[in-house]
């Protein structure tokens, strides 16, 4: 029996399963304890995030150690080729002895999974081709070779057959050589990568021999002596500090200026197009370039960097785009536009965490407000919202940060749990970043005047929309009092979902807090709190208040109510009179008697002036006697009251009308024998 039920829990599949690990990560522990897990944490959370968006699923941790399963063998090469291009360019900003490297294996196999767990051969050989890759590179099995090779355009290096520990039959293995189209390994060609690549992340301050890069709290401070940055200027040629790795787009053509005519044995440079000068308007510089088309040679201006970067997006070329990005950053204009889809970029190549970091690397060297509003976008959920909140207090002129505040309070980002504390932020915040566009405020932040306007265009819509929902919608709670034998019934309609409600009688002292329903709402994902309470039978007058906690937690109120007795009583009577008018009189159940009952009008007593009946064709002329009110008991009847009424031997039917209390009267209502 016991080895029945463990078989249960396991089945076997066929999955592509990829392993990982930091080389050397003992030694960086050791060397730096703190700043390493710091990383770690802040470079597991963009590894996740990659094998998400692939499709595919962490099964097993351990330390550094990562096992994670995907349906196809395709998926898992890309997102590995993701991870490690995305990682290779994180270490640049590291000394080559704190680097902190992933080594990959992948393979196809057999596996059992049990209780969310895999085992089997194909785990172990995918932990033994990791431990064949180099730091920072990617081994798969030929299996896996065979299933991507005609899929994915990276070459791969056949390194044959390899014995492993404890996998009986060697592993024929294959090498992914992605990185240099399968030539010597990019670090062999560029011995001083890191040092260019380093100019992209450090200030002028960098010529005087000391780079000091930071990446957030954790970031190694690097000391070296890198070569003078190369600045950005017109006349030179482009910044081939941001290169990364061999460009595809064609190299840039240097016009020579000679003092002296070329002799004939002189070979003459190439006659090329002089660049012709742009508006210095920059939008207006910006829509030449589009019309114009094409990569940008030697770009400079902002203009011409941004130009390129979209331009490079639109071909594909993510890499080429995120250096022109880069020279645009190193400019530190406050423009907005461009540096937002420069983050856009780099969430999708390295996940929001990786975006942080390269905003929090470039920090330093750029001091506009648009920069420090971009990066505060980088962080998610409430910690987002509280640096945008701190940004607009320190920059209230900075017109577009109201549109983008108002976009964390929308129910695009908060979903279904919006509350109209949320919908009336967004309000405000969209009515202020309307309201900066009419005073100038707004154009001077977009280097795309048209992204201006796109994003006037909106929020005009989301305001309209939001005018028109909180004008229709109930906004503080709905009170209906109910008097019964023992008391006041007071029933609270509140205009939004609640985790919790509490009420008071007066305007100070203690909340009482009432208990759940017991059932979950939806809306919330909490159990809906109870939302009525009683009050004594003798109150006359009060003044109460209510309060209640939407599904964001946030409490709203507190409400006041005003409570009296008699039209508390009127209203709530004549409400049921209003809402049951067939019950108001019932011929006998003999067919055959004339007798009429009307209890239920006396019922409700309280709330009626005025019964009036009347029969067949006849206009309702006939009062029916009605007993006084009685406060302290207002439903019930007394017991000498007259409760019935004859009707004419021959009359088919009988209609009824009612004149409340407060002076309205009802329609008539007829009733058939």
């Amino acid at each position: 029996m016991g080895d029945q039920g463990s078989r249960v829990h396991m089945k076997r599949k066929i999955a592509a399963i990829l392993a990982a690990d930091i080389a050397g990560y003992s030694r960086l522990v050791a060397e730096d304890e703190e700043e390493t897990l710091a990383r770690l944490e802040s470079w597991r959370a963009v590894f996740d995030d990659f094998v998400n968006r692939s499709g595919g699923r962490i099964f097993n941790t351990a330390g550094d150690s990562v096992l994670a399963e995907f349906s196809s063998a395709v998926d898992a090469t890309r997102c590995a080729i993701d991870i490690q291009e995305s990682m290779r360019t994180r270490n640049l900003v590291f000394p080559q002895n704190r680097r902190m490297e992933f080594r990959i294996g992948i393979t196809i196999g057999d596996v059992v999974e049990r209780d969310g767990d895999l085992l089997g051969d194909g785990v172990n050989v995918a932990a033994r081709l990791e431990g064949l890759a180099e730091p920072g590179g990617i081994c798969v099995s030929r299996g896996v070779y065979e299933a991507v090779a005609n899929k994915l355009s990276v070459p791969f290096l056949d390194i044959g057959q390899q014995e492993v520990k404890n996998i009986p039959q060697p592993v024929h293995a294959f090498r992914v050589e992605w990185r240099n189209g399968g030539r010597k390994p990019l670090r062999r060609q560029q011995p001083s990568l890191l040092k260019r690549w380093s100019h992209a992340f450090t200030s002028a301050a960098a010529a005087t021999g000391i780079a000091a890069i930071a990446a957030g709290a954790g970031y190694w401070l690097m000391k070296q002596a890198p070569e003078p940055p190369i600045a950005l200027a017109p006349e030179r040629p482009a910044d081939h500090a941001l290169t990364t790795q061999p460009s595809t787009a064609a190299p840039p053509v240097v016009v020579a200026t000679p003092t002296q005519p070329p002799t004939p044995s002189q070979p003459q440079p190439p006659a090329v197009p002089e660049k012709q000068p742009l508006p210095t308007d920059f939008s207006e510089a910006l829509a030449v370039l589009q019309k114009q088309g094409g990569i940008v040679q030697n770009a400079s201006t902002a203009p011409e960097l941004y130009h390129n970067a979209r331009s490079y997006e639109m071909r594909g070329d993510a890499l080429a785009a995120r250096q022109a990005y880069l020279a645009f950053a190193r400019l530190d204009l406050n423009l907005l536009d461009p540096l937002m889809r420069f983050a856009a970029l780099l969430r999708v190549q390295e996940g929001r965490a990786g975006a942080r970091e390269v905003f929090a690397a470039l920090a330093d060297q750029n001091r506009s407000p648009a920069f420090a509003l971009v990066h505060a976008l980088q962080f998610d959920g409430p910690e987002r919202t509280r640096r945008l909140q701190t940004f607009i207090t320190a920059n209230p002129d900075f017109a577009p940060a109201s549109a983008l505040l108002a976009e964390d309070y929308s129910d695009n980002r908060i979903g279904a749990t919006q509350t109209i504390a949320d919908m009336r932020k967004e309000q405000d915040a969209l009515q202020r970043f309307l309201d900066s566009d009419g005073e100038g405020k707004l154009q001077p932040y977009f280097l795309d005047h048209s992204v201006a306007g796109a994003w006037l265009d909106r929020a005009r819509k989301r305001l309209a929309a939001l005018d028109t929902s909180l004008a229709h919608s109930m906004q503080q709670p709905n009170v209906n009092f109910m008097r019964h034998n023992t008391g006041w019934n007071v029933n609270v309609q509140l205009p939004e979902a609640a985790s919790s409600f509490a009420w008071r009688i007066g305007d100070s002292g203690d909340f009482h807090m009432t208990a759940s329903t017991g059932a979950i709402d939806p809306r919330t994902g909490r159990p809906a709190p109870v939302t009525w309470f009683e009050l004594p039978p003798d109150i006359e007058t009060a003044t109460l208040e209510v309060r209640y906690a939407d599904a964001s937690g946030r409490v709203n109120g507190p409400y006041p109510i005003q409570f009296e007795w008699r039209k508390a009583l009127v209203d709530s009577q004549k409400q049921i009179l209003q809402q049951f008018t067939s019950a108001w009189i019932q011929f006998a159940r003999d067919s055959g008697s004339d007798t009429l009952y009307f209890t239920h009008l006396i019922s409700y007593r309280c709330a009626i002036a005025k019964a009036e009946i009347g029969f067949d064709n006849e206009a309702p002329n006939r009062a029916l006697p009605m007993p006084p009110c009685d406060r302290r008991d207002p439903n019930s009847i007394p017991y000498n009251a007259k409760t019935t009424f004859n009707a004419p031997p021959a009359a088919k039917s009988a209609s009824v009308r009612l004149t409340y209390v407060d002076g309205s009267t009802s329609s008539v209502a007829t009733f058939k024998r």
